[in-house]
């Protein structure tokens, strides 16, 4: 498993972030006032908490890029953020340390972030936190917000249902050093790469080939229909390689990378105090090769072969992801993290890239794409709102290995519009010659998806 996914993982980098690290060009502003404080449970005065800075977080993949701002002595904040990107809220606590700094995360209706569309000013007026639940709500009316922020109604529902996750940035003070990371220039991150294979009618059938893609769509309802099942997803965090440029992952262990050295260690805590399920490995994404500027490993989880194996977070409390640099004597802690279970990931809202290899003679000549969204067992065609708001501007990637060698490899991006046609500009290439292929994307949550994509049609096989 995961030498196959690890190639294609690298060759999905191509549908990166918007932006760079610890950058934020502006463009649209958001002020407001933070108000007495209270707890929900009582309605009455909560215990004091200091919130001293307001930041925004935007969750991109392997790239969290985060802007800040002070609280006045009247308790008014204004910032500025980047349209067309979702935002985690955090109100902070700089005098706390670690992850006692987050006072609160803003939440309005389902959504737990802020995502404007178009440059523009949103005045939350007066901002009530509740240390107790670690939120904080606008006296901004949801309807009026939303349309501050450009969102379409039924996109901002939309993203709301599948936010979650990027509440995992919460934690001002992921090292744990008391100092606010973005202050001190500090960059780190925890992307989850989660991949899936479709398979004809329901989780039992069989996987779908390049045969099954080649002048047609996969099945979109009735008894053929795609089914997304979920076989491995990774959890890994990401740090300056001049802050430790240690390999952790023990290669002596391989296959598969199990074992973690040097001191390195991996913790899960849940919320509600509650046992998680153990990570079936351990593996690495960059990081060994001379000069790369992060270095990056996390656990792996088997959700295919364990049948009881959920990530840790989906069972409806938050979960607390710990990784050690014995190196350095350092932990990242990444709290808040919601994830979904399997269940709910192959019933509803997951997007996908459905493909069709159009040919000529025998031989590739477009590609076709539809972006599609799974509801009640069935897809629909994803709406512009919908990509827009959770998918990155680069699109997705397809990545082909073609016979005779598996490094013998092409790949197409996939423009972010909900549907269209990709000429076919590479050396003549027969689907029957396809040895390995990946669909894939990056949405603006921090999730890496590889979903969309085929086997190999019966006996076809490259070399290494």
């Amino acid at each position: 498993m995961m030498k196959i996914w690890l190639p294609l993982l690298l060759a999905a980098g191509c549908a990166g972030s918007d932006g760079g690290p610890g950058t934020d060009t502006g463009g649209y502003t958001i002020s407001g006032r933070v108000a007495t404080m209270t707890a929900a449970r009582s309605a009455k005065p909560s215990t004091p908490r200091t919130v001293t800075h307001v930041m925004a977080v935007q969750p991109v993949s392997s790239s969290p890029i985060r802007t800040i701002a002070a609280v006045a002595a009247d308790g008014t904040f204004s910032l500025s953020v980047t349209p067309g990107q979702p935002y985690v809220f955090v109100f902070v606590d700089s005098t706390a340390v670690g992850p006692d700094m987050a006072v609160a995360m803003f939440r309005a209706n389902t959504l737990d972030t802020v995502s404007p569309q178009l440059a523009g000013h949103l005045d939350m007026g007066d901002v009530a936190v509740d240390p107790s639940t670690q939120t904080a709500t606008a006296s901004t009316s949801y309807d009026d917000m939303i349309a501050e922020l450009g969102l379409d109604p039924a996109a901002a529902e939309y993203l709301g249902s599948v936010d979650d996750l990027s509440l995992r940035y919460a934690n001002p003070d992921i090292d744990g050093n008391g100092v606010i990371d973005l202050v001190e220039g500090h960059q780190f991150g925890i992307d989850f790469h989660v991949r899936s294979n479709m398979r004809r009618g329901s989780a039992a059938g069989a996987n779908f080939t390049v045969a099954d893609m080649t002048d047609q769509f996969f099945p979109d309802s009735g008894p053929d229909v795609a089914v997304p099942v979920f076989n491995l997803t990774s959890a890994y965090a990401m740090y300056p390689s001049a802050m430790d440029s240690t390999v952790y992952i023990d290669a002596t262990s391989m296959p598969p990378l199990q074992l973690l050295a040097h001191g390195a260690a991996y913790t899960v805590t849940v919320a509600d105090g509650s046992t998680p399920g153990a990570n079936t490995s351990f593996s690495g994404v960059g990081g060994a090769a001379p000069n790369s500027p992060m270095m990056s490993w996390g656990a792996d989880y088997d959700l295919e072969h364990d049948a009881a194996l959920e990530l840790p977070g989906s069972g409806g409390s938050p979960a607390t992801l710990a990784f050690t640099l014995g190196a350095i004597d350092t932990t990242l802690t990444f709290t808040n993290v919601v994830t979904r279970t399997k269940a709910s990931l192959t019933a509803e809202g997951t997007i996908a890239i459905f493909t069709k290899l159009d040919t000529t003679g025998g031989t590739i000549a477009s590609i076709d794409y539809n972006w599609m969204k799974l509801a009640g067992g069935a897809w629909t065609p994803a709406t512009a709102d919908e990509i827009a708001v959770v998918i990155g501007s680069s699109g997705g990637f397809m990545s082909f290995h073609v016979l005779p060698s598996w490094n013998n490899q092409v790949g197409v991006q996939i423009p972010a519009t909900p549907s269209g046609t990709i000429p076919w500009t590479d050396a003549p290439v027969q689907p029957g010659q396809i040895c390995g292929l990946a669909v894939s994307y990056d949405d603006k949550l921090g999730l890496r998806h590889f979903i969309g994509g085929a086997d190999p049609n019966p006996g076809v096989t490259c070399t290494q």
